[in-house]
Protein backbone atom coordinates (compact mmCIF):
# COMPACT_ATOMS: atom_id res chain seq x y z
CA UNK A 1 0.00 0.00 0.00
CA UNK A 2 1.26 3.52 -1.06
CA UNK A 3 2.27 5.69 1.78
CA UNK A 4 -0.38 8.54 2.94
CA UNK A 5 0.65 11.87 0.95
CA UNK A 6 0.72 15.24 2.00
CA UNK A 7 0.45 18.68 -0.32
CA UNK A 8 1.44 21.62 1.63
CA UNK A 9 0.60 25.01 -0.46
CA UNK A 10 2.54 28.22 1.48
CA UNK A 11 0.62 30.80 -0.51
CA UNK A 12 3.50 33.25 -2.11
CA UNK A 13 6.69 31.84 -1.24
CA UNK A 14 9.48 32.63 -3.93
CA UNK A 15 12.78 30.83 -3.68
CA UNK A 16 14.59 33.73 -2.41
CA UNK A 17 12.04 34.48 0.65
CA UNK A 18 12.62 30.55 1.53
CA UNK A 19 16.02 31.13 1.42
CA UNK A 20 16.20 34.42 3.51
CA UNK A 21 13.68 32.14 6.36
CA UNK A 22 16.19 29.43 6.00
CA UNK A 23 19.56 31.20 7.05
CA UNK A 24 17.57 33.49 9.49
CA UNK A 25 16.84 30.08 11.34
CA UNK A 26 12.55 31.12 10.97
CA UNK A 27 11.91 27.96 9.00
CA UNK A 28 13.42 24.43 10.52
CA UNK A 29 10.93 22.23 9.29
CA UNK A 30 11.34 23.47 5.52
CA UNK A 31 15.29 23.77 6.00
CA UNK A 32 15.51 19.91 7.65
CA UNK A 33 12.88 18.90 4.63
CA UNK A 34 14.79 20.15 2.06
CA UNK A 35 17.84 18.40 3.21
CA UNK A 36 16.05 14.78 3.72
CA UNK A 37 14.31 15.26 0.28
CA UNK A 38 14.84 17.21 -2.70
CA UNK A 39 14.05 20.75 -3.35
CA UNK A 40 13.44 22.73 -6.90
CA UNK A 41 13.89 26.46 -7.46
CA UNK A 42 12.32 25.59 -11.67
CA UNK A 43 8.97 25.30 -10.50
CA UNK A 44 7.24 26.87 -12.48
CA UNK A 45 3.36 28.02 -11.74
CA UNK A 46 0.41 28.87 -13.72
CA UNK A 47 -0.62 32.05 -16.18
CA UNK A 48 -2.32 33.72 -14.79
CA UNK A 49 -0.08 33.59 -11.59
CA UNK A 50 -3.33 34.49 -9.40
CA UNK A 51 -4.63 32.24 -6.37
CA UNK A 52 -7.71 31.11 -7.36
CA UNK A 53 -6.06 29.88 -11.39
CA UNK A 54 -3.08 28.63 -8.89
CA UNK A 55 -5.24 26.29 -6.60
CA UNK A 56 -7.01 25.35 -9.74
CA UNK A 57 -4.35 24.04 -11.29
CA UNK A 58 -3.09 22.65 -8.08
CA UNK A 59 -6.19 19.94 -7.60
CA UNK A 60 -6.82 19.66 -11.29
CA UNK A 61 -3.68 19.19 -13.09
CA UNK A 62 -4.68 21.52 -15.37
CA UNK A 63 -3.63 25.00 -16.80
CA UNK A 64 -6.77 27.36 -17.39
CA UNK A 65 -7.34 26.06 -20.75
CA UNK A 66 -8.25 22.97 -18.63
CA UNK A 67 -10.35 24.18 -15.93
CA UNK A 68 -11.34 27.71 -17.00
CA UNK A 69 -10.84 29.72 -14.14
CA UNK A 70 -8.93 32.45 -15.72
CA UNK A 71 -8.12 34.96 -12.90
CA UNK A 72 -9.60 36.81 -10.18
CA UNK A 73 -11.78 38.77 -12.10
CA UNK A 74 -13.54 37.98 -15.15
CA UNK A 75 -16.24 38.55 -17.72
CA UNK A 76 -18.62 36.13 -17.94
CA UNK A 77 -19.77 36.44 -21.55
CA UNK A 78 -23.07 33.96 -20.81
CA UNK A 79 -24.16 36.65 -18.00
CA UNK A 80 -23.13 39.51 -19.05
CA UNK A 81 -21.46 40.20 -15.56
CA UNK A 82 -18.25 40.48 -14.02
CA UNK A 83 -16.84 37.34 -11.38
CA UNK A 84 -15.41 38.65 -8.79
CA UNK A 85 -13.08 36.40 -5.99
CA UNK A 86 -12.28 38.96 -4.17
CA UNK A 87 -10.06 41.32 -5.39
CA UNK A 88 -10.71 43.64 -2.86
CA UNK A 89 -14.13 44.93 -0.65
CA UNK A 90 -14.12 47.97 -3.25
CA UNK A 91 -14.06 45.50 -6.08
CA UNK A 92 -16.85 43.27 -5.06
CA UNK A 93 -19.10 46.01 -4.95
CA UNK A 94 -19.34 46.09 -9.09
CA UNK A 95 -22.22 43.38 -8.84
CA UNK A 96 -22.06 43.02 -4.95
CA UNK A 97 -21.06 41.29 -2.11
CA UNK A 98 -24.13 38.44 -2.03
CA UNK A 99 -22.65 37.48 -5.38
CA UNK A 100 -19.50 37.62 -5.08
CA UNK A 101 -20.06 35.06 -1.73
CA UNK A 102 -22.07 32.83 -4.61
CA UNK A 103 -19.14 32.91 -6.91
CA UNK A 104 -16.22 32.17 -4.48
CA UNK A 105 -18.38 29.38 -2.68
CA UNK A 106 -20.62 27.68 -4.76
CA UNK A 107 -20.11 29.15 -8.54
CA UNK A 108 -16.36 28.60 -8.63
CA UNK A 109 -16.71 24.83 -7.86
CA UNK A 110 -19.58 24.11 -9.39
CA UNK A 111 -20.14 25.86 -12.14
CA UNK A 112 -16.79 28.01 -13.33
CA UNK A 113 -13.77 25.36 -12.93
CA UNK A 114 -14.85 22.95 -15.75
CA UNK A 115 -16.87 19.74 -15.34
CA UNK A 116 -14.51 17.84 -17.30
CA UNK A 117 -11.54 18.65 -15.05
CA UNK A 118 -11.22 16.03 -12.36
CA UNK A 119 -10.00 16.99 -9.11
CA UNK A 120 -7.49 15.15 -7.18
CA UNK A 121 -10.47 14.66 -4.41
CA UNK A 122 -13.26 13.75 -7.11
CA UNK A 123 -10.35 11.21 -8.71
CA UNK A 124 -8.87 9.78 -5.31
CA UNK A 125 -12.97 9.70 -3.45
CA UNK A 126 -13.86 7.39 -6.52
CA UNK A 127 -10.85 4.96 -5.61
CA UNK A 128 -11.74 5.00 -2.42
CA UNK A 129 -9.34 7.22 -0.68
CA UNK A 130 -9.99 9.45 2.24
CA UNK A 131 -8.92 12.44 0.92
CA UNK A 132 -8.99 15.86 3.20
CA UNK A 133 -8.57 19.50 2.61
CA UNK A 134 -7.97 22.66 4.93
CA UNK A 135 -8.54 26.18 4.74
CA UNK A 136 -8.75 26.08 0.65
CA UNK A 137 -11.81 27.01 -1.37
CA UNK A 138 -11.57 25.89 -4.60
CA UNK A 139 -12.35 22.09 -3.25
CA UNK A 140 -14.72 20.23 -5.23
CA UNK A 141 -15.11 16.91 -4.23
CA UNK A 142 -18.23 13.85 -3.70
CA UNK A 143 -18.98 14.78 -0.37
CA UNK A 144 -22.17 17.72 0.43
CA UNK A 145 -20.71 20.06 3.69
CA UNK A 146 -23.27 21.86 5.15
CA UNK A 147 -21.95 25.20 7.37
CA UNK A 148 -21.40 23.43 10.45
CA UNK A 149 -22.97 26.04 12.99
CA UNK A 150 -26.45 25.85 12.54
CA UNK A 151 -27.25 29.74 13.50
CA UNK A 152 -24.82 30.58 10.60
CA UNK A 153 -26.96 28.12 7.96
CA UNK A 154 -30.19 29.95 9.42
CA UNK A 155 -28.89 33.50 8.34
CA UNK A 156 -27.04 31.95 5.17
CA UNK A 157 -30.88 30.36 4.11
CA UNK A 158 -32.31 34.06 5.61
CA UNK A 159 -30.04 36.40 3.12
CA UNK A 160 -30.70 33.34 0.17
CA UNK A 161 -27.04 32.87 0.38
CA UNK A 162 -24.86 29.33 -0.39
CA UNK A 163 -25.25 27.13 2.60
CA UNK A 164 -23.07 24.31 1.74
CA UNK A 165 -20.58 23.35 -0.36
CA UNK A 166 -19.23 19.94 -2.08
CA UNK A 167 -16.06 18.81 -1.08
CA UNK A 168 -13.65 16.16 0.00
CA UNK A 169 -14.48 13.63 2.63
CA UNK A 170 -12.81 15.61 5.70
CA UNK A 171 -13.08 19.37 4.62
CA UNK A 172 -11.86 22.18 6.94
CA UNK A 173 -12.55 25.67 5.83
CA UNK A 174 -12.20 28.25 9.03
CA UNK A 175 -15.51 28.99 10.82
CA UNK A 176 -18.29 28.26 8.21
CA UNK A 177 -16.87 24.32 7.56
CA UNK A 178 -15.93 21.67 9.80
CA UNK A 179 -16.36 17.66 9.11
CA UNK A 180 -15.15 17.13 12.39
CA UNK A 181 -14.86 18.97 15.69
CA UNK A 182 -10.88 19.22 15.83
CA UNK A 183 -10.50 21.61 18.87
CA UNK A 184 -8.14 23.48 16.72
CA UNK A 185 -7.84 27.47 17.60
CA UNK A 186 -10.29 29.52 15.92
CA UNK A 187 -8.87 31.50 12.50
CA UNK A 188 -11.35 34.14 13.00
CA UNK A 189 -9.57 37.20 14.64
CA UNK A 190 -6.48 34.81 14.87
CA UNK A 191 -4.26 33.26 12.67
CA UNK A 192 -5.57 31.38 9.71
CA UNK A 193 -2.23 29.49 9.45
CA UNK A 194 -2.08 28.14 12.96
CA UNK A 195 -5.40 26.80 13.13
CA UNK A 196 -4.95 25.26 9.55
CA UNK A 197 -1.56 23.92 11.25
CA UNK A 198 -3.61 22.39 14.63
CA UNK A 199 -5.72 20.86 12.42
CA UNK A 200 -3.31 19.02 10.27
CA UNK A 201 -1.69 17.36 13.94
CA UNK A 202 -5.51 16.28 14.39
CA UNK A 203 -5.71 14.52 11.23
CA UNK A 204 -2.41 12.89 11.40
CA UNK A 205 -2.90 11.82 15.05
CA UNK A 206 -6.01 10.20 13.95
CA UNK A 207 -4.15 8.44 10.88
CA UNK A 208 -7.60 10.84 9.07
CA UNK A 209 -6.45 10.77 5.54
CA UNK A 210 -4.83 9.08 3.01
CA UNK A 211 -4.18 12.30 0.75
CA UNK A 212 -4.06 16.03 2.65
CA UNK A 213 -4.21 19.26 0.78
CA UNK A 214 -2.69 21.95 3.44
CA UNK A 215 -3.21 25.31 2.55
CA UNK A 216 -1.47 28.22 4.50
CA UNK A 217 -2.41 31.60 3.19
CA UNK A 218 -0.50 34.26 5.93
CA UNK A 219 2.50 34.49 3.91
CA UNK A 220 1.04 35.67 0.73
CA UNK A 221 -0.93 37.98 2.43
CA UNK A 222 1.66 39.44 4.60
CA UNK A 223 3.50 40.74 1.78
CA UNK A 224 1.03 41.84 0.07
CA UNK A 225 0.16 44.47 2.88
CA UNK A 226 4.44 45.05 3.56
CA UNK A 227 3.85 43.48 6.83
CA UNK A 228 5.77 41.12 8.73
CA UNK A 229 6.68 38.45 5.79
CA UNK A 230 9.07 36.82 8.04
CA UNK A 231 6.71 36.01 10.92
CA UNK A 232 4.25 34.88 8.48
CA UNK A 233 6.83 32.02 7.09
CA UNK A 234 7.86 31.33 10.22
CA UNK A 235 4.07 30.56 11.15
CA UNK A 236 3.63 28.47 8.21
CA UNK A 237 6.73 26.59 8.91
CA UNK A 238 5.62 26.00 12.66
CA UNK A 239 2.18 24.62 11.37
CA UNK A 240 3.81 21.88 8.96
CA UNK A 241 6.26 21.31 11.95
CA UNK A 242 2.81 20.53 13.90
CA UNK A 243 2.28 17.75 12.01
CA UNK A 244 5.88 15.86 11.88
CA UNK A 245 5.61 16.06 15.85
CA UNK A 246 2.11 14.68 15.42
CA UNK A 247 3.68 11.96 13.64
CA UNK A 248 6.36 10.86 16.47
CA UNK A 249 9.53 12.88 14.36
CA UNK A 250 10.86 13.01 11.22
CA UNK A 251 11.66 9.24 11.30
CA UNK A 252 7.57 8.04 11.62
CA UNK A 253 6.83 11.23 9.65
CA UNK A 254 8.67 10.40 6.65
CA UNK A 255 8.08 6.60 7.33
CA UNK A 256 4.26 7.07 6.95
CA UNK A 257 3.91 10.07 4.22
CA UNK A 258 5.14 11.51 1.13
CA UNK A 259 5.68 14.94 1.27
CA UNK A 260 5.20 17.76 -1.30
CA UNK A 261 5.73 21.41 -0.22
CA UNK A 262 5.34 24.02 -2.82
CA UNK A 263 3.88 27.75 -3.41
CA UNK A 264 0.95 28.58 -5.96
CA UNK A 265 3.08 31.86 -6.91
CA UNK A 266 5.52 34.04 -6.06
CA UNK A 267 5.59 37.42 -5.58
CA UNK A 268 6.77 41.00 -7.03
CA UNK A 269 7.59 44.44 -5.64
CA UNK A 270 4.66 47.11 -6.86
CA UNK A 271 5.92 50.31 -6.80
CA UNK A 272 3.11 52.24 -9.43
CA UNK A 273 -0.75 51.80 -9.40
CA UNK A 274 -1.88 51.71 -13.34
CA UNK A 275 -5.68 51.86 -15.08
CA UNK A 276 -5.84 49.35 -17.43
CA UNK A 277 -8.63 51.17 -19.31
CA UNK A 278 -6.44 53.64 -19.83
CA UNK A 279 -5.40 52.36 -23.74
CA UNK A 280 -8.62 52.22 -24.68
CA UNK A 281 -10.01 56.00 -24.64
CA UNK A 282 -12.78 56.90 -27.12
CA UNK A 283 -14.22 53.46 -26.29
CA UNK A 284 -17.33 52.21 -24.78
CA UNK A 285 -16.24 50.20 -21.86
CA UNK A 286 -18.74 47.65 -19.84
CA UNK A 287 -18.40 48.78 -16.06
CA UNK A 288 -21.07 46.49 -14.48
CA UNK A 289 -24.32 44.80 -15.08
CA UNK A 290 -25.66 47.57 -12.98
CA UNK A 291 -24.24 50.22 -15.04
CA UNK A 292 -23.89 48.94 -18.76
CA UNK A 293 -25.55 47.38 -21.17
CA UNK A 294 -22.64 44.51 -22.95
CA UNK A 295 -24.90 45.19 -26.09
CA UNK A 296 -23.96 49.12 -26.22
CA UNK A 297 -20.23 48.59 -25.18
CA UNK A 298 -17.27 47.49 -27.09
CA UNK A 299 -15.15 46.52 -24.02
CA UNK A 300 -15.09 44.47 -20.62
CA UNK A 301 -12.18 45.18 -19.48
CA UNK A 302 -11.16 42.88 -15.89
CA UNK A 303 -7.94 43.45 -14.20
CA UNK A 304 -6.40 42.50 -10.94
CA UNK A 305 -2.80 42.27 -9.67
CA UNK A 306 -0.20 42.35 -12.39
CA UNK A 307 -2.61 40.78 -15.31
CA UNK A 308 -5.32 42.48 -17.41
CA UNK A 309 -8.00 40.96 -19.48
CA UNK A 310 -9.93 42.63 -22.66
CA UNK A 311 -13.43 41.21 -24.06
CA UNK A 312 -14.75 41.89 -26.96
CA UNK A 313 -18.14 42.35 -27.23
CA UNK A 314 -20.46 41.48 -29.81
CA UNK A 315 -21.25 45.42 -30.40
CA UNK A 316 -17.57 46.29 -30.54
CA UNK A 317 -15.99 47.86 -32.99
CA UNK A 318 -11.77 46.38 -32.55
CA UNK A 319 -10.13 42.85 -33.02
CA UNK A 320 -8.23 40.95 -30.99
CA UNK A 321 -4.95 42.20 -33.02
CA UNK A 322 -5.94 46.01 -32.65
CA UNK A 323 -6.81 45.93 -28.75
CA UNK A 324 -3.50 44.07 -28.44
CA UNK A 325 -1.85 46.49 -30.59
CA UNK A 326 -3.15 49.69 -28.17
CA UNK A 327 -2.01 48.14 -25.06
CA UNK A 328 1.19 47.20 -26.28
CA UNK A 329 1.82 50.71 -27.34
CA UNK A 330 1.43 51.86 -23.45
CA UNK A 331 4.13 52.02 -20.77
CA UNK A 332 2.57 49.56 -18.25
CA UNK A 333 2.29 46.31 -20.82
CA UNK A 334 5.22 43.95 -20.69
CA UNK A 335 3.76 40.76 -22.37
CA UNK A 336 0.81 41.37 -24.73
CA UNK A 337 -1.25 38.23 -25.87
CA UNK A 338 -4.16 37.12 -28.19
CA UNK A 339 -4.95 34.52 -30.43
CA UNK A 340 -5.09 34.40 -34.42
CA UNK A 341 -6.68 31.59 -35.76
CA UNK A 342 -4.89 28.65 -35.17
CA UNK A 343 -1.81 30.98 -33.86
CA UNK A 344 -0.85 32.74 -30.55
CA UNK A 345 0.57 35.98 -30.68
CA UNK A 346 2.83 37.85 -27.78
CA UNK A 347 3.81 41.29 -28.29
CA UNK A 348 6.98 43.12 -26.10
CA UNK A 349 8.76 45.98 -26.71
CA UNK A 350 8.15 46.42 -30.50
CA UNK A 351 8.91 42.82 -31.05
CA UNK A 352 5.89 40.34 -31.84
CA UNK A 353 6.25 36.31 -32.20
CA UNK A 354 3.84 33.83 -33.12
CA UNK A 355 3.84 30.27 -32.22
CA UNK A 356 1.75 27.32 -32.07
CA UNK A 357 2.28 23.20 -31.61
CA UNK A 358 4.48 21.91 -33.94
CA UNK A 359 7.69 20.84 -35.32
CA UNK A 360 10.64 23.30 -34.29
CA UNK A 361 11.75 24.62 -30.67
CA UNK A 362 11.31 21.82 -27.48
CA UNK A 363 11.32 23.33 -24.82
CA UNK A 364 12.46 22.62 -20.95
CA UNK A 365 9.18 20.51 -20.54
CA UNK A 366 9.62 18.80 -24.20
CA UNK A 367 7.10 20.56 -25.73
CA UNK A 368 7.44 21.53 -29.27
CA UNK A 369 6.54 24.89 -31.10
CA UNK A 370 6.51 26.30 -34.37
CA UNK A 371 7.77 29.92 -34.39
CA UNK A 372 7.49 32.62 -36.56
CA UNK A 373 8.63 35.92 -36.02
CA UNK A 374 11.20 37.37 -32.99
CA UNK A 375 12.00 33.74 -31.90
CA UNK A 376 14.16 35.82 -28.77
CA UNK A 377 10.86 37.69 -27.81
CA UNK A 378 10.63 35.82 -24.49
CA UNK A 379 13.89 34.83 -22.75
CA UNK A 380 13.04 31.81 -20.72
CA UNK A 381 15.27 32.73 -17.95
CA UNK A 382 12.92 35.53 -17.74
CA UNK A 383 9.43 34.45 -18.79
CA UNK A 384 9.61 30.57 -17.81
CA UNK A 385 7.25 27.93 -19.72
CA UNK A 386 6.02 31.02 -21.41
CA UNK A 387 4.53 29.08 -24.25
CA UNK A 388 2.94 26.87 -22.87
CA UNK A 389 1.25 29.14 -20.32
CA UNK A 390 0.47 31.87 -22.57
CA UNK A 391 -1.45 28.59 -24.89
CA UNK A 392 -3.24 27.57 -21.31
CA UNK A 393 -4.11 31.60 -20.56
CA UNK A 394 -5.47 32.80 -23.98
CA UNK A 395 -7.06 29.01 -25.35
CA UNK A 396 -8.87 29.50 -21.92
CA UNK A 397 -12.72 29.56 -23.10
CA UNK A 398 -13.30 31.89 -20.42
CA UNK A 399 -10.40 34.11 -20.56
CA UNK A 400 -10.27 37.66 -22.39
CA UNK A 401 -9.23 37.87 -26.11
CA UNK A 402 -5.97 40.24 -25.25
CA UNK A 403 -4.19 39.25 -22.46
CA UNK A 404 -2.11 41.95 -20.61
CA UNK A 405 0.76 41.11 -18.37
CA UNK A 406 2.33 44.03 -16.92
CA UNK A 407 6.20 45.49 -16.61
CA UNK A 408 7.61 44.67 -13.69
CA UNK A 409 6.89 46.72 -10.79
CA UNK A 410 3.33 47.55 -12.33
CA UNK A 411 -0.06 46.67 -11.26
CA UNK A 412 -3.11 47.34 -12.29
CA UNK A 413 -5.62 48.27 -9.95
CA UNK A 414 -8.90 46.79 -9.79
CA UNK A 415 -12.30 47.67 -10.13
CA UNK A 416 -13.03 49.56 -7.07
CA UNK A 417 -9.33 51.45 -6.94
CA UNK A 418 -7.64 48.96 -5.14
CA UNK A 419 -3.55 47.59 -5.54
CA UNK A 420 -1.10 46.99 -3.51
CA UNK A 421 2.09 49.70 -4.39
CA UNK A 422 4.60 49.94 -1.30
CA UNK A 423 3.76 46.00 -1.36
CA UNK A 424 3.89 43.24 -2.95
CA UNK A 425 1.75 41.39 -5.91
CA UNK A 426 1.98 39.08 -8.16
CA UNK A 427 -0.01 37.37 -11.78
CA UNK A 428 2.43 38.07 -14.57
CA UNK A 429 4.48 35.90 -16.78
CA UNK A 430 7.45 36.97 -15.17
CA UNK A 431 9.69 34.61 -13.36
CA UNK A 432 9.70 37.11 -10.08
CA UNK A 433 6.28 36.11 -9.97
CA UNK A 434 5.84 32.51 -11.33
CA UNK A 435 9.05 30.49 -9.76
CA UNK A 436 8.28 29.12 -7.04
CA UNK A 437 10.13 26.12 -4.62
CA UNK A 438 8.99 22.85 -4.90
CA UNK A 439 10.09 20.40 -1.78
CA UNK A 440 9.66 16.30 -2.49
CA UNK A 441 10.37 13.96 0.30
CA UNK A 442 9.03 10.48 1.21
CA UNK A 443 8.36 9.30 -1.69
CA UNK A 444 9.54 5.37 -2.42
CA UNK A 445 10.09 5.80 -6.47
CA UNK A 446 11.77 8.55 -8.44
CA UNK A 447 8.92 11.52 -8.65
CA UNK A 448 10.33 11.84 -12.98
CA UNK A 449 9.43 15.59 -12.44
CA UNK A 450 12.02 16.43 -14.72
CA UNK A 451 14.20 19.66 -14.91
CA UNK A 452 11.04 21.88 -15.21
CA UNK A 453 8.05 20.62 -13.17
CA UNK A 454 5.28 22.79 -13.56
CA UNK A 455 2.46 23.20 -10.60
CA UNK A 456 0.39 21.30 -13.56
CA UNK A 457 2.02 18.37 -12.50
CA UNK A 458 1.41 17.73 -8.89
CA UNK A 459 -2.13 16.38 -8.96
CA UNK A 460 -0.62 13.65 -11.90
CA UNK A 461 1.62 13.44 -9.85
CA UNK A 462 -0.55 12.34 -6.48
CA UNK A 463 -2.46 9.87 -8.92
CA UNK A 464 0.33 8.19 -10.21
CA UNK A 465 1.74 7.73 -6.32
CA UNK A 466 -1.86 6.16 -5.48
CA UNK A 467 -2.25 3.93 -8.82
CA UNK A 468 1.54 2.88 -8.85
CA UNK A 469 1.46 2.76 -12.65
CA UNK A 470 5.46 2.63 -14.45
CA UNK A 471 5.77 6.47 -14.72
CA UNK A 472 3.82 9.74 -13.87
CA UNK A 473 1.92 11.31 -15.67
CA UNK A 474 2.33 14.46 -17.15
CA UNK A 475 0.27 17.80 -16.82
CA UNK A 476 -2.43 18.23 -19.59
CA UNK A 477 -4.18 21.76 -20.86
Amino acid sequence: MPKKLILTVIDGLGPALLDRAVAAGRAPTLAHLQELGERSDACVSTFPSLTPVCLSSLITGRHPAGHRIPSMTWYHRGEGRFVEYGSSFLATLAEGTRQMVDDVLVNLNLLHLSPRATTVFEALEDEGLVTAAVNTYICRGRVRHPITREAARRIARRVGIVDAVYGPRRYFFGELFWSDDTGAPRNFGGSVDRHGGHVGRWLVTRDGFDFLFLYLYETDAAQHRGGDVMGAVEQADASLGLLVDAAGGWDQFLERYAVMVVADHSQSTVERAVDAHEPLEGLKLFRSSRHSDPAECDLAVAASNRVAMAYLLPGGRLTASEVGHRYARHPFSDVVMWQEGAWYAARREGGELRFRRGEGLEDARGNSWELAGDRDLLDPALYPNALERIEGAVSCATSGDVIVSARLGDEFADSGGQHHAGGGSHGSLRAEDSLVPLITAGFDAPTGLGAQPSITDLTPLALWHFSRTAEPARSIL
